[in-house]
C-alpha cells in the first residue's frame, strides 16, 4: 500500500530528517545538520523506526498486478449499479429518481470524468498507479456501499461517462469485464444526440459570457429555470459536417453496446425520450424490473414528476431552440438520422 510514499520516505529517513541519539533528560536532534533542542525527540526517533520498518524493507511486495482482485467484498444490498451514459443525458436526475423510488436518494458521482479532458485524466491515472487493479470499478462500488453504512437501501453506485477518447483504455476494458464477473448490474442511458449537443452549446455559451449555469436545476427553482431557458437559439452545424458528426456519435454508441455484449455485462438500454417524453412509465419499471428492487406496477409519471428533486431546465422545441433548424430538416430528410427531428 505504500509504493508510491516508500523511495520519498526511505531518502529522507536515510539522509535528511533522523539522526538519533540515546534518550537523556536532555538531549538534541539534528535536522538538516541544524542542532534543535526538543522534548518530542524519543516520540520523533519511535516514529522513525515505525517508518524504517515500513518503508525501508526492499522485500516487501507494496504493488497491486491489475489482475488482481479487489478484498473489499460487495454485498447484496444496498444493490450496486453503474449508470453509463454520455454528458447532458440526463443521467443525474435518472439516478436521483431511481435510488429514491428504490429505497433511499443518494448521489451517483461521475467518478471517471465529467468531460473528455477529465476523463482522460482518470484513466491514465489508473494506468500510472502501481497499486490500482482492474477490479477498481468493483473495488469502487464496494467502498461506495461500505460508506453508505448498513442502513443503506435501494440502489448505490457511480456514474461512468463512456467518452470517444476513453472508452478503448485497457482500463476501460478490463474494468467491464470485471464488471461483468460480479454480476454488477448496468444501466445503459441513451439521449437524441440532437438534445445532448444543444445541452452543451448552452453550457458553453453561459461560460462563454461569464455567466455560468448550474449543470441541473432543483424543483421550483424558477429562477434557474429561467436563465437555462435564455439561452439560444444555438446556430447547428448542418449538410455533410452534421451527417459527418452524427455518423461518429452513431458508430460510438454502436461500440458501446457491442462492448457490454461482448463482455457479457448485464445490462439494460433505456432511453431518455421514453423516460421523460413519455405519458407511460413503462421505460422506469423495466429499469426496476431489471435492477430488482423497487415499483413493479402501478407507478405513474405524475408520481415520477413528483418523485425527483432535479427539474427539465427547458421545455422548449427544437425548432425553437436550432436558428438554422430548416436546414437540418433539409439535410436529414430521407436519412437514417430522420427520426432524431
Amino acid at each position: 500500500q505504500f509504493a508510491h510514499f516508500k523511495p520519498i520516505l526511505q531518502h529522507a529517513i536515510r539522509f535528511h530528517l533522523f539522526a538519533f541519539v540515546p534518550f537523556k533528560p536532555s538531549y538534541s536532534m539534528r535536522i538538516h545538520k541544524q542542532k534543535i533542542r526538543s522534548p518530542f525527540a524519543p516520540l520523533v526517533a519511535l516514529t522513525g523506526a515505525v517508518l524504517m520498518f515500513l518503508f525501508c524493507d526492499n522485500n516487501r511486495d507494496t504493488v497491486i498486478r491489475p489482475d488482481e482482485k479487489s478484498k473489499c467484498s460487495l454485498v447484496a444490498v444496498p444493490i450496486p449499479a453503474i449508470l453509463l451514459s454520455l454528458g447532458r443525458s440526463g443521467s443525474s436526475v435518472t439516478w436521483d429518481t431511481l435510488s429514491a423510488l428504490s429505497g433511499k436518494r443518494n448521489v451517483a458521482y461521475e467518478i471517471t470524468g465529467g468531460n473528455q479532458e477529465s476523463s482522460k485524466v482518470f484513466f491514465d491515472e489508473l494506468e500510472s498507479n502501481p497499486n490500482v487493479g482492474y477490479d477498481w470499478a468493483v473495488q469502487r462500488l464496494c467502498n461506495i456501499q461500505t460508506y453508505q453504512g448498513k442502513d443503506a437501501k435501494g440502489i448505490v453506485g457511480f456514474q461512468w461517462k463512456p467518452y470517444f477518447n476513453t472508452f478503448d483504455k485497457k482500463y476501460a476494458i478490463e474494468g467491464l469485464r470485471e464488471v461483468a464477473k460480479h454480476q454488477i448490474r448496468v444501466v445503459y442511458l441513451i439521449r437524441n444526440p440532437l438534445d445532448r449537443k444543444l445541452s452543451n452549446m448552452r453550457h458553453e455559451e453561459s461560460k462563454a459570457q461569464n455567466e455560468s449555469i448550474k449543470a441541473h436545476c432543483l424543483v421550483g427553482d424558477y429562477e434557474c429555470i429561467k436563465r437555462h431557458s435564455a439561452y439560444g437559439p444555438f446556430q447547428f452545424p448542418a449538410g455533410k459536417d452534421l451527417l459527418r458528426w452524427l455518423t461518429v456519435n452513431s458508430k460510438h454508441e454502436h461500440t458501446i453496446r457491442k462492448r457490454l455484449k461482448d463482455l457479457q455485462v448485464k445490462h439494460i438500454e433505456v432511453s431518455y425520450e421514453k423516460l421523460y417524453n413519455s405519458d407511460s412509465a413503462d421505460e422506469w419499471l423495466n429499469i426496476f424490473s431489471f435492477l430488482g428492487i423497487g415499483p413493479s406496477k402501478q407507478l405513474s409519471m405524475d408520481e415520477i414528476r413528483r418523485t425527483s428533486n432535479l427539474a427539465p431546465s427547458t421545455k422548449k422545441k427544437r425548432s425553437e431552440t436550432i436558428a438554422n433548424f430548416e436546414s437540418l430538416v433539409r439535410t436529414l430528410n430521407g436519412t437514417e438520422y430522420e427520426c432524431l427531428l
